[in-house]
């Protein structure tokens, strides 16, 4: 029986006060997905509200695409997929191997404080089962429903730095870094911005940015395997 994960998307089309188009980082979605459904995982997404998973304009654009993005764009069936997703009321952490939090910037809205996001996180964890997300979806640990979990766990998400150089400073109603910390999570950072860095402690996975997505996704991989 193959591995099943479940990749979480924002329901956030809109940031920031001038209602900047948003929505979940492309290559954030389209590395796991395809690393996981390659290595013959079966891959579902949900979004939290449900219906339709917006993808930020931005990310669909050069340079930031690549051929991970293409070939979603490319993927009549699965882009298809994104405009009726469940809700994560329909969904169970008990029936995946594995949960995985999307990330852009648009999750800021919702991830940190949504109900259903703490819950399936909580108990992806309390079941065993592997968790983890990629550079703002981390900040779906922030959630006070999953929060108390993350003291003294390795981890990573965009640097207050990052979030700085590309604008998002402006545009989140905070940056997940700081909080992070004080929540007693022990972040690391690869050594230059928008470089590749994930971690993994346990069955906790996390990426820092775009760049770490397939990273994240072979380090699920290991931990399925282990």
């Amino acid at each position: 029986m193959s591995h099943k994960v479940l990749l979480v998307t924002t329901s956030q089309s809109r940031l920031g006060d001038d209602n900047t188009t948003a929505g979940s980082w492309l290559e954030e979605l389209a590395a796991p997905y395809y690393t996981l459904l390659d290595a013959g995982c079966t891959v579902d997404i949900a979004s939290v509200r449900g219906g339709e998973a917006p993808i930020d304009a931005a990310s669909v654009v050069e340079p930031w695409l690549t051929d991970h993005g293409r070939r979603l764009l490319d993927d009549a069936r699965t882009m298809k997929r994104l405009l009726t997703t469940p809700s994560l009321q329909q969904v169970r952490a008990a029936d995946y191997d594995a949960v995985f939090l999307v990330g852009g910037a648009a999750v800021m809205g919702d991830f940190p404080h949504d109900g259903s996001v703490g819950t399936l996180l909580r108990e992806a964890l309390d079941g065993g089962r592997i968790a983890g997300g990629v550079c703002h979806g981390v900040a779906g640990f922030l959630n006070p429903g999953v929060v108390s979990k993350i003291a003294g766990r390795r981890m990573t998400c965009i640097s207050d730095r990052e979030d700085a150089l590309a604008g998002y400073d402006r545009l989140v109603p905070f940056m997940p870094e700081s909080p992070l910390r004080a929540a007693g999570a022990m972040l690391s950072f690869a050594a230059e911005p928008f470089g590749c860095h994930a971690v993994r402690d346990g069955r906790l996975v996390t990426g820092q940015n775009p760049a770490s997505a397939a990273r994240c996704a072979t380090l699920i991989l290991e931990a399925l395997a282990g």
